[in-house]
């Protein structure tokens, strides 16, 4: 074991492997119970879902015999995990490949459907809300179950996760895909919605690059502002927020 930068689950998934190759009845209850830790608990450490603090993660170094080496290793890997988590506001942050199995908008406009207060778990309703086929909202539905967005419980759909985020400044076709849609959706509502229901303003000035990446932090503090605001209270429609910082001028 030596490398800091791999993700907790990731480590205890590949434990857990090498224990079920050794024997095929071994199940994550009892991982749980080696690790002393509860079931319900462990099935959240490797799904991404929970980053333990330092008390189970003490617990886990200790249950798995680690030496005192490998036993910062794996402190090193939470300490990361949960500076990580911090970083993105708790939102849970898909990889590129996961991002790209949903980056259509219908994906994330039916998740925060979920949220509103009138929300009805039926495909036909939320298909008629979205202006979407129910075909598209089904396939939706079994996508995100197979990742684990969405879970059922007492026979309804509801989000595993608060928020979802991707990876900032790396290129991506699946990411600009969905900023394309972004922008389509504000010229529709350019076309069709009244005034009182969006804002859409725009800026044009001279600037200076260098500030470029701490414009680009303030946006993503902005989104996270707005956001929570907008998000206060009861919540009866889903909203796309879009801020745009764009080059208007180009380089030859």
């Amino acid at each position: 074991m030596n490398n800091t930068n791999i993700d907790l689950s990731l480590l205890l998934n590949n434990i857990l492997k090498e224990r079920r190759e050794r024997n095929q009845n071994y199940s994550i209850r009892a991982f749980a119970r080696d690790l002393k830790i509860s079931s319900g608990r462990m099935s959240d450490i490797l799904n991404q879902k929970y980053i333990p603090g330092n008390s189970i993660s003490s617990r886990i170094v200790k249950a798995l015999s680690l030496n005192e080496e490998e036993g910062k290793i794996v402190h090193q890997i939470i300490e990361n995990s949960q500076k990580a988590r911090k970083e993105l506001g708790g939102a849970h942050q898909l990889k590129e490949d996961e991002f790209s199995l949903i980056a259509d908008w219908h994906h994330y406009a039916i998740l925060n459907l979920m949220e509103t207060s009138n929300y009805r778990d039926e495909f036909s309703w939320i298909a008629d809300r979205l202006n979407l086929n129910e075909l598209v909202v089904k396939k939706s539905f079994e996508i995100m179950l197979s990742m684990g967005l969405i879970e059922i419980k007492d026979g309804k759909h509801i989000p595993t996760y608060k928020n979802l985020t991707t990876t900032h400044n790396t290129p991506s076709s699946a990411i600009r895909e969905a900023n394309r849609q972004a922008i389509m959706q504000s010229l529709y509502s350019l076309e069709h919605d009244a005034s009182d229901i969006r804002d859409i303003t725009s800026i044009v000035l001279p600037v200076n690059v260098a500030n470029l990446p701490k414009a680009k932090e303030m946006a993503r503090e902005f989104r996270r502002k707005i956001a929570t605001l907008l998000e206060e209270g009861e919540k009866t429609e889903v909203y796309n927020i879009s801020i745009q910082i764009v080059p208007v001028t180009r380089s030859k």
